[in-house]
């Protein structure tokens, strides 16, 4: 039996399946009936052979019709019992309502006294009469089962829009009202939206304000720009106002809005009968026809302003008139005047006048008068030498503009034609040479310059050859020969001969020299009556020339050779004496002149025989009595150092110069030791290298030739030597040499002295050099500082703190190390001595009870402090 049931269900569910697979089949049949839009409201055609069928958006199907109307959701009944089925509006669906006095699913429960209780939150009231639902706000009926639409009765105003709610309403206003209902009128004036004092214009959902003057805006809140629009003219600068603007007018303008020029001319500013144009804040003065000129016609002209000289005359000014200067060829007051032809010689520099008149000069007019340049050149023509050019050949060509040398040679022009300095080729090691640098020089390839002589090549007729260029201290066709001389004090060097030049020629004396000494004698040339004397004195090169009885000229250089470097001095002697010292280290006055006293005498310095060099001999000339005049002539102490490049006229003194009869003191080359590499000053003292020795500048407390010992000592003065003459006598003391000065004798004091005789001595402590508290000592031509404990230094400049505390730790530690060996010494000592009288001495009971009871080796009393120490 269960079988049979399970048999007939599946028949049942493949019966189902089949027909459904059928409906599906007619539905997706190709039939006219579906190819319409039949179908509303998104339903979709099932096409079934003849018939169509719509199967709508929601579930329900509706038969032969087209969706077009809706299916009554109740039609199925699906409200049970006593319950009434009701649609809900507007939606697919039904709602059950029972019968009053009924409630629950079915309706078949009996209701309370309200029936079947109040709907919708309403409350029951039954005391007192009859039992009524109070139905909250929206609702109605006897159970609140009504809706109600308060938007019915239209409580919104003013175009609000009412929206119902289940208790109630609301109104949605449109702007500018406002309240329950929207029938209350929004003012938008009330937030005084409007700025700068405007006036607010309330208006339905908006408001407007009225902008007082000068401002703008939704709420006048810009300021308006009167300046926008530029009102202000010819440059002026307009000012922004509230409401208003102002103009700034630029000089000469006026007006409000500086539309108004000003006239300048109105104060007739031009002078001298100038006319005055007025112009844009300014004026302008024309001095035309009055013989003035300036801004304001106030300078009178020149008298050469007009140009009135002719033929290009060079005019020239004076105070009141002008004077022309005429060209060759021209005469007249204004060189208005032609003169005949070549007769007054117009040609310059060699050139040749060719007269146009002549026969020659018409046939050469045309060939020549293009190359004159000068139009009214009617009568000569100038044919100029090579080189020149111009009316009457007074221009040079300039040959270089075409580069003529070549390999990078420089083109200097003359008036001659042109030179080219040829360089020299350092990569290929090459000397070009020729007239345009274009040959290759071979005169240093195998005659090299000696001791770093500079080779120069040249070639003379196809012949190449080479000059040297020596450095300081050597001479000679390739540099091999010395020309340094060392001088070791007490020495000289005798030159016997000398050259006569002509009186106007002059001569030259010069010289290298190194040397510390303050003072030395450097030259000395002529005799007693006649000599120039070349010195060095308080470490200035001076020049001393006497000439007979005439004043004795002295010049001097104020810069400081003492110094142990080489120095070039030079000694010129021509219509005036000119000594100049010739270092690049020289600043300020670096040559002295003075009128020449040979000059009135007819002789010549050069003319002067026998020179010395470094000194001056002390005794008898091995030659004869020729210089027993010289001996007795002061001058400074010989010289210790050496001499360099002597060149007397056009003679070079060299080592070969150099002989045993006519020196002494005197070796070729410069040999100085270098006596402080030792460091022979002590206790931080200064070593001076004095060529032939040293000296130590001490340090206090410290003194001695080593820093060791010594005191300081006053400096001597120096001797006076006697100025005069039949005018003026005077004594030159301290040293200061007798000077003719602008005709009259003057002290020309040394270093370190002043005054009219050179006898007052210069205070350099004047300026408080010593520093730290150092007392400063005045001594010639310096100064001496006596520095303050701890300090030292040439100025006191140097803080030795830190090394005197140094010392101190230095000096405590050396004297506790001797007292701790002196103690141990003396304790060794006492332990001897104690051992020695143990052995050999006697012991006396009487002597050890003499002051008072017997007292026992166990009850001794300690030594006393001093004793124990001991």
């Amino acid at each position: 039996m269960a079988l049979q049931t399970v048999n007939h269900r599946l028949l049942l569910c493949l019966s189902l399946s089949l027909l459904i697979s059928i409906k599906s089949s007619f539905c997706n049949k190709n039939d006219t009936k579906c190819l319409s839009d039949s179908c509303q409201k998104n339903s979709t055609c099932k096409d079934f052979s003849k018939d169509k069928s719509c199967r709508c958006s929601d579930t329900a199907v509706h038969g032969d019709k087209d969706c077009g109307e809706e299916e009554d959701p109740c039609l199925s009944s699906p409200c049970p019992g006593h319950a009434t089925c009701a649609r809900v509006p507007g939606e697919r669906r039904s709602r059950c309502r029972c019968p009053p006095g009924h409630s629950g699913a079915g309706c078949d429960t009996a209701a309370g006294p309200c029936g079947p209780s109040c709907l919708h939150g309403g409350v029951c009231h039954q005391d007192p009469g009859p039992p009524v639902c109070v139905c909250p706000a929206g609702y109605a009926g006897r159970f609140c089962e009504l809706d109600l639409d308060e938007c019915a009765s239209s409580p919104c105003l003013h175009g609000a829009v009412c929206q119902d709610r289940g208790d109630g309403y609301s109104c949605f206003c449109v702007p500018g009202y406002q309240g329950r209902h929207c029938d209350v009128e929004v003012d938008e004036c009330v937030s005084e939206p409007c700025r700068n004092a405007a006036t607010c214009l309330n208006e339905i959902g908006r408001y407007t304000c009225l902008c007082p003057r000068g401002f703008s805006g939704v709420n006048c809140e810009l300021e308006v720009d009167e300046c926008w629009s530029q009102p202000c003219l010819n440059g002026a600068t307009c000012r922004d106002a509230v409401g208003a603007y102002f103009c700034d007018c630029a000089p000469g303008f006026l007006g409000d809005h500086c539309e108004l020029n000003t006239d300048e001319c109105a104060s007739a500013p031009c002078l001298h009968g100038g006319l005055c144009m007025d112009g844009a804040n300014r004026y302008s003065c024309t001095c035309a026809g009055s013989g003035f000129t300036g801004t304001r016609c106030e300078t009178l002209l020149p008298p050469c302003w007009s140009e009135p000289c002719h033929n290009n005359a060079i005019c020239e000014d004076s105070a009141d008139r002008y004077t022309c200067r005429c060209r060759p060829g021209y005469t007249g007051a204004q060189c208005e005047t032609d003169l005949d032809g070549c007769g007054s010689g117009p040609c310059q520099a060699g050139g040749r006048c060719v007269e146009l008149s002549s026969e020659t000069g018409r046939e050469r007019l045309a060939r020549l008068l293009s190359a004159s340049r000068r139009p009214e050149a009617s009568r000569y023509v100038c044919i100029c030498p090579p080189g020149l050019t111009g009316v009457h050949c007074e221009e040079d060509v300039d040959e270089c503009s075409s580069s003529p040398c070549r390999n990078g040679g420089t083109c200097e022009n003359s008036p001659e034609g042109y030179t080219c300095h040829c360089p020299f080729d350092p990569h290929s090691g090459v000397f070009f040479g020729g007239r345009d640098c274009s040959d290759i020089l071979l005169g240093c390839a195998d005659h090299p310059c000696l001791n770093n002589g500079t080779c120069v090549p040249h070639v003379h007729d196809g012949q190449h050859g080479f000059d040297c260029l020596c450095p300081p201290g050597y001479t000679g066709s390739r540099c091999g020969t010395v020309t340094t001389l060392s001088f070791l004090g007490s020495g000289f060097l005798w030159v016997s001969s000398g050259s006569a030049l002509a009186q106007d020629s002059g001569c030259t004396v010069a010289l290298r020299f190194q040397t510390v000494q303050p003072a030395a004698l450097l030259l000395f040339r002529g005799d007693r009556d006649a000599f120039v004397m070349l010195e060095v004195l308080a470490g200035f090169v001076h020049l001393t020339v006497q000439v007979s009885d005439q004043p004795k000229v002295v010049l001097l250089i104020p810069h400081d050779t003492s110094d142990g470097g080489w120095h070039a001095v030079e000694a010129t002697f021509a219509e005036a004496v000119t000594l100049a010292l010739r270092d690049d280290s020289c600043m300020g006055t670096c040559v002295a002149r003075a009128p020449s006293p040979f000059e009135s005498d007819g002789s010549s310095a050069c003319a002067l025989q026998n020179s010395f060099l470094g000194g001056l001999p002390e005794g008898r000339a091995h030659s004869g009595d020729a210089l027993l005049n010289v001996y007795r002539i002061p001058s400074a102490p010989s010289l210790v150092g050496c001499l360099q490049d002597v060149h007397l006229d056009s003679n070079a003194i060299t080592a070969e110069n150099v002989s045993s009869d006519q020196s002494l003191n005197v070796k070729a080359g410069c040999a100085r030791k270098d006596w402080c590499e030792s460091q022979p000053c002590r206790n931080r003292g200064r070593c001076l290298n004095l060529w032939l020795g040293h000296r130590c500048e001490c340090y206090r407390p410290y003194r001695g030739r080593s820093c060791h010992g010594g005191r300081f000592c006053r400096y001597l003065r120096l001797p006076s030597t006697v100025c005069g003459n039949e005018k003026a006598n005077l004594t030159c003391y301290n040293g200061g040499n007798c000077t003719a000065f602008q005709g009259e004798m003057k002290c020309a004091c040394g270093p370190g002295f002043t005054g009219e005789r050179c006898d007052k001595d210069i205070d350099e402590c004047a300026s408080d050099p010593c520093l730290h508290g150092g007392r400063c000592h005045d001594l010639l031509n310096g100064f001496r500082c006596v520095c303050a404990l701890a300090f030292a230094g040439p100025r006191c400049e140097l803080d030795l703190a830190d090394d005197l505390l140094s010392d101190v730790f230095t000096a405590i530690g050396s004297v506790t190390l001797a007292l701790l060996l002196i103690l141990f010494l003396a304790v060794v000592a006492s332990v001897l001595a104690s051992n020695k009288r143990a052995t050999q001495g006697s012991y006396s009971p009487s002597r050890q009870e003499k002051d008072g009871s017997r007292v026992e080796m166990w009850s001794v009393m300690d030594a006393p402090a001093a004793e124990r120490l001991i």
